[in-house]
């Protein structure tokens, strides 16, 4: 049986570091996902308005309503944009979150690697104490067999 790890509670403790920052990275995914959706959905109003104003120019036309539809599409341009500038601040937090991530699965794979050393090392060891005891083994047999 192996000797416990010496830095399992570090080693645990960078797997957790590595879940937590997997989620987190998750988390900006799913909130730019989210919010590029409501920019589409913008964008497809924006579409069905214009089709409706295009429409709405034949015959007796209102001033007022191509007033409304404009100042509407415009508060919709903004709302894009704001959109857009959001998507651009989550897509540098998900880039700081992915560093966070790559940072903290190295950190874990050297304890991994530390671990895999010290197992080999203690497997080592072993290995050369069962030689040595089978050595001693033989060597006090033959020293019976000759005392005989």
């Amino acid at each position: 049986m192996p000797a416990e790890f010496r830095f399992k509670a570090l080693l645990d403790l960078r797997r957790q570091q590595r879940d937590e920052a997997g989620a987190a990275l998750g988390q900006a995914n799913d909130a730019i996902t989210k919010v590029n959706s409501q920019i589409d959905e913008l964008e497809s109003e924006r579409a069905a308005l214009r089709g409706t104003a295009d429409v709405s120019r034949c015959g007796d036309v209102s001033v007022d309503a191509l007033l409304a539809h404009q100042r509407y599409d415009l508060q919709l341009q903004a709302d894009v944009k704001g959109l857009q500038s959001t998507v651009e601040e989550l897509t540098a937090e998900m880039d700081k979150r992915r560093t966070k991530l790559v940072e903290a699965e190295a950190e874990l794979k050297r304890f991994e690697k530390l671990k895999e050393n010290d197992e080999a090392e203690f497997r080592a060891l072993e290995s050369k104490r069962e030689h040595a005891e089978a050595d001693e083994v033989s060597t006090r047999r033959y020293t019976l067999q000759r005392q005989r």
